[in-house]
């Protein structure tokens, strides 16, 4: 209601009706005693008296309706910003409480403070614009794009911290080591995805010292990029072989090992690499086998099999009796196993 409107407007008609009674009507007085008051008045007074009682119920009843709709007006404007903001930290993977006041927001807040999963998809023009930034941080981000995150001060192992960081380590891959050397400050996605592109370009130095870093995921994928290094850089086999100790491989992972690393290195050295794997860890013998057959050295690795026990090593002695009835399969059928 426009108080200010219904003020004059009813001060005006009030007025108008008592000049109208007084110089139309009568211009009499009218006597009454109020609590042994004696009052005279004209009676165009006497009328006026009740509307003006009448305006001034009416006015404070107006008054208070409209001061309790403007607050509960006020707390919903509260409110609606509130649950930006929640949608905001939502989006971003960070979800924070707030204290709605309107009971018609308060469950949908409370929905919001917990979390919800997927906002990339929303028409971004019907956004608030707080929401907005927060989804054009997503976009960049899984575009590949690297984002100034420092400000929103997102814990480490949010989802979205670690994606970016990751896109920065693609973009500057010189950085893994900083992660390493900071690793406890990091996410073990981060440190994890930072040891894969270290490896790739790291020395023998590197690699040792970094060691405890690597697994056997890591080391197959240092192995599959060795096409990518000059002779100059190639990675030494006792470097491997301190890995391999370090990890605790089982014997597939030998086998899968002997056929990462026989188009690197020559016959003498794996043949020398994995005899000296044998001695320390019998689970390698499947390799050296494996490493024996692909070198065509199938006298000595029948040699080898007759000194196993007779149910041991069926796989590869089967597959040598094959070889020796002229039946020439593909050694990677001994790797169907693993």
């Amino acid at each position: 209601m426009h108080l200010k409107r219904y003020t004059v407007a009813s001060i005006a008609m009030i007025a108008a009706i008592g000049i109208y009674i007084h110089q139309m009507v009568t211009k009499e007085e009218y006597a009454i005693d109020l609590m042994g008051v004696h009052v005279t008045l004209p009676i165009a007074v006497w009328v006026m008296i009740p509307m003006i009682l009448l305006f001034l119920a009416s006015f404070f009843h107006m008054l208070y309706y409209g001061l309790k709709a403007y607050l509960r007006k006020k707390r919903v404007t509260k409110d609606i910003e509130k649950l930006a903001d929640a949608l905001y930290w939502d989006v971003l993977k960070a979800p924070r409480k707030h204290h709605y006041y309107d009971k018609r927001v308060r469950p949908v807040g409370v929905v919001l403070d917990g979390g919800c999963d997927d906002f990339t998809k929303i028409d971004k023009k019907q956004c608030h614009p707080h929401i907005r930034d927060a989804v054009d941080i997503i976009t960049a981000i899984k575009h590949g794009e690297v984002v100034d995150l420092g400000k929103l001060k997102l814990d480490k192992s949010n989802p979205y911290v670690i994606r970016n960081t990751i896109n920065y380590l693609r973009q500057e891959p010189n950085r893994a080591e900083e992660i390493l050397r900071r690793s406890e400050s990091h996410d073990p996605e981060v440190v994890r995805e930072a040891t894969r592109i270290f490896v790739e370009t790291a020395s023998d130095q590197q690699l040792e010292k970094y060691i405890d870093f690597i697994d056997r995921d890591v080391l197959f994928h240092l192995l599959d990029t060795l096409d990518n290094r000059d002779e100059k850089n190639r990675v030494s086999l006792p470097t491997i072989e301190k890995i391999v100790t370090n990890i605790g491989v089982n014997d597939c992972d030998y086998m899968i090992l002997s056929k990462k690393l026989l188009k690197h290195y020559t016959p003498h050295e794996l043949l020398a690499f994995f005899e000296k794997l044998v001695g320390e860890d019998e689970k390698a013998f499947k390799g050296y086998i494996f490493t024996l057959i692909e070198f065509e050295m199938l006298d000595k690795a029948q040699e080898l099999l007759q000194d196993t026990q007779r149910g041991e090593y069926l796989d590869f002695k089967a597959y040598l009796d094959l070889r020796k009835n002229g039946k020439h399969y593909p050694i990677d059928l001994l790797l169907k196993q693993c």
